[in-house]
């Protein structure tokens, strides 16, 4: 299938995901923390350059599973990669602050998305972003917490703090 034919998939199953995962990244950043550990260990979240963890969360029952990367935290540098599977879809999403492009990854293609970087650098910086403020108070282990107005549960776990993420992880390949 040539681009012109898995763009509208792509995109439909992005905007999908984007709309679940923004909507729980938007909802932890201003809860302020409901969320619940398993462990307890000194970590700081807030002075991470890097960050790398897991998502599981479930709505409606459809579950949705990603693993989250990003480097560069706290510059304008910042690059994210998103590997989510979806309603049985797998995609990647790559977003470059430093050279605004991004790129989506489905039905075994790359896309080149940079005509549209602003709207996944909005959707998917805030919700990193949320993320990112929810841990600010986890201590290790597994991060568990449902969105009361949507009954969405979600786990953040296998976090790292300043993993060394290869540049090659932010190119499509």
């Amino acid at each position: 299938m040539d681009q012109k034919g898995i763009a509208p998939l792509v995109i439909v199953a992005v905007v999908v995901v984007a709309v679940a995962v923004v909507s729980v990244g938007a909802y932890v950043a201003m809860s302020g923390g409901s969320g619940t550990n398993t462990t307890t260990t000194s970590v700081n979240i807030a002075d991470a350059t890097s960050l790398s963890f897991k998502l599981d969360a479930t709505l409606q029952g459809v579950s949705t599973t990603g693993t989250f990367m990003a480097k560069g935290l706290g510059s304008s540098n910042v690059k994210m990669r998103i590997e989510m599977t979806a309603a049985g879809q797998d995609m990647i999403i790559i977003i470059d602050g430093a050279e605004r492009k991004a790129w989506a990854y489905g039905d075994g293609q790359w896309m080149d998305m940079t005509s549209t970087f602003d709207q996944y650098w909005e959707q998917w910086d805030q919700a990193f972003e949320g993320y990112k403020s929810q841990l600010g108070g986890w201590t290790g282990g597994d991060f568990t917490t449902t969105e009361p107005s949507t009954g969405m549960v979600m786990r953040i776990y296998d976090v790292e703090v300043n993993p060394n993420l290869p540049d090659s992880l932010f190119q499509p390949t």
